[in-house]
């Protein structure tokens, strides 16, 4: 970062401010990697987790000022996983389903719930810490405690272990919607060492990659991210922290931090940013959307929803599409809420605030969505404006390591030249269809021949006057 202890500045204070697998088949395949990693049954780090980071693995609830913005946001819709949302109510039909693909597992492992239990009481004290006290009464019942860990473990290990949510199609098309988002909760989430631990008791033989790479291959592809090469002394807290990073740079234990580099101009204020998407329009900037997919292509490389670009030479901001649905606010809501409780880059946080500058009313959410940046599923344009406007509330970000200052930098420099105003407006007013440079022409030699009259006219008459003249004169 910039500095050891940066300035953190609130978001509206200072500045106004997204495999099948048959029973019969024995071990599902993995995905292929970037990169294999070697198999890390030994060493120093166990389940996980290294010993000498085990009291950083906090699983944190939610802060009070970001939750009253939007409670449920954070809130599951469908699954309970951890201690934080044991036993609501409106989550109690997912219990019974978790007990009876823990029965599959039993009977497809030879191991029964005392072996299960057993196998987590090791690890009972660990997982406690993980979390913020106090929890569910009934959860000071070690048994109660145990069978969650269980339960719930075993269910998101079978989970991503096939690939899928075509068993969830009995429960209604909402349960296997809602599944996916409510695992990446920031509540939601059981320690990895948990989840691994368990995943060895289920698949004893994982191959030559071993359990950690493969279980982490496996999370990253059900939640559509691109498996990657993990050394064998990588830390990993839980599934939120493992798919939160586009880069999937996470931290090796006994390492650092990783210093990032950025800029090291502060942002002063929200002048130090961007106009909205309307007023860039009129300074002469143009925009492009287009699927990540299709900037892969493109660009021969990896690409993410946070890789915007602005070229210099064309005036073209380039910004990946985002596809705005009724998930959208709660999927960003809790990546920002990691973002602002771990010393992480701060990809959502970013990015947000990039796209709340853009986005002032209607009319810029208009023009991102005819651009292709915007693809809103809400069908009102107003409904998208209001989603980025009251992201940010109480949200705080680094003024010395904000992820766009370049792009921001070079756009700011474009707008402050009056030239690129002024010949944007001429193309927007006399040149916004096919048929105006026609008619500009036409006006042109309208004009050149007007003058042209108008001097034949200027000379013609200065001859008479000269005739005139000489007659006078003899």
């Amino acid at each position: 970062m910039g500095s050891s202890s940066p300035e953190m500045t609130p978001w509206h204070s200072i500045i106004e401010i997204e495999h099948g697998h048959s029973s019969s088949q024995e071990m599902r395949s993995s995905p292929p990697l970037h990169c294999l990693s070697p198999d890390i049954e030994e060493g120093d780090v166990k389940h996980g987790i290294s010993s000498s980071q085990e009291e950083s693995f906090t699983i944190f609830k939610v802060p009070h000022r970001l939750r009253e913005v939007n409670e449920k946001a954070y809130e599951p819709n469908v699954i309970s996983v951890g201690p934080y949302h044991y036993r609501k109510p409106h989550l109690a039909r997912m219990e019974g389903f978790k007990k009876r693909q823990f029965e599959k597992i039993a009977k497809k492992t030879n191991l029964g719930l005392t072996q299960f239990r057993e196998a987590m009481k090791h690890l009972e004290g660990k997982t406690r810490k993980c979390y913020e006290q106090p929890l569910h009464p009934d959860l000071e019942v070690e048994e109660n405690f145990l069978d969650m860990m269980v339960y719930d473990g075993c269910f998101v290990v079978q989970l991503l272990w096939i690939g899928h949510l075509y068993d969830f199609r009995e429960l209604g098309q909402h349960v296997s919607h809602d599944m996916r988002y409510d695992l990446l909760l920031l509540e939601n989430q059981l320690p990895f060492f948990v989840i691994l631990e368990l995943y060895r008791m289920i698949i004893p033989n994982p191959g030559p990659r071993g359990h950690l790479t493969q279980l982490a291959a496996f999370a990253l592809t059900f939640f559509g991210r691109h498996p990657i090469y993990l050394p064998e002394n990588t830390s990993i807290r839980h599934l939120l922290q493992l798919v939160h990073d586009p880069s999937q740079e996470i931290r090796v234990a006994g390492t650092k931090e990783v210093e990032y580099y950025f800029p090291k101009r502060k942002i002063q204020s929200s002048r130090s940013l961007i106009p909205c998407a309307t007023e860039l329009e009129d300074a002469g900037i143009h925009f492009f959307g287009a699927s990540i997919q299709n900037m892969q292509n493109q660009e021969k490389g990896k690409m993410n929803m946070f890789d915007i670009t602005f070229d210099n030479g064309t005036k073209e901001l380039k910004i990946p599409t985002l596809k705005v649905d009724h998930s959208t606010e709660r999927t960003f809501r809790n990546y920002m809420a990691y973002e602002q409780l771990w010393g992480v880059r701060k990809y959502y946080v970013d990015y947000v605030l990039f796209m709340d500058k853009l986005i002032n009313t209607g009319k810029d959410v208009e023009l991102l969505r005819k651009s292709g940046i915007i693809d809103n599923w809400l069908g009102d344009d107003e409904a998208v404006t209001k989603i980025f406007n009251k992201l940010g509330y109480f949200v705080y970000y680094d003024t010395e390591a904000f992820y766009y200052e370049d792009i921001a930098d070079r756009v700011n420099k474009h707008c402050k030249k009056d030239w690129n105003i002024w010949k944007a407006k001429l193309k927007k007013d006399y040149f916004n269809t096919p048929w105006s440079p026609i008619s500009f022409l036409a006006a042109l030699v309208l004009l050149l021949i007007t003058i042209l009259q108008t001097i034949f006219s200027l000379l013609s008459y200065y001859q008479q006057m000269q005739e005139n003249y000489r007659s006078q004169s003899v």
